[in-house]
């Protein structure tokens, strides 16, 4: 039988210390219209929360900051090509705290960077935002 913990985890809700150790959420992106031509899945979809949020080059408070979000910005969790249930752990810093890889209006992976997956900075996303679809895409 589960544990109630792994069972919320799993479902993208944070953990009584705020922290989600897992990128999969209720909703997802849509999958390109070409998925033949695509090298990524579709990866859950998560609401900037706070005014301002940091991306990194690695999972580590001291790496580099590759770009900012705003709030209200709409994050895709990274899954690569996805294929299994690794890719939807979030990673783990040197201090045990959960960062996610995400990508933003673009779908090369090498583009994604780290966000500290933290219910005070981000949150999954629900429904139509700023009259925009789900998908968060324009």
């Amino acid at each position: 039988m589960d544990s109630p913990l792994i069972t919320l985890i799993l479902l993208g809700f944070a953990t009584v210390s705020g922290d989600f150790y897992s990128n999969d959420a209720p909703i997802k992106a849509q999958v390109p219209a070409h998925p033949a031509h695509s090298k990524v899945m579709a990866g859950s979809l998560w609401q900037v929360v706070t005014p301002r949020l940091n991306c990194r080059r690695q999972a580590a408070t001291q790496a580099t900051i590759v770009r900012q979000f705003r709030r209200g910005d709409i994050l895709e969790a990274e899954v690569g090509r996805g294929g299994a249930d690794e890719v939807l752990r979030n990673v783990l810093d040197t201090n045990g705290k959960p960062w996610m890889w995400v990508r933003y209006r673009t779908t090369r992976p090498e583009d994604a960077c780290f966000v500290r997956a933290h219910r005070r900075l981000i949150q999954p996303l629900a429904g139509q935002v700023r009259g925009k679809p789900a998908d968060g895409r324009n």
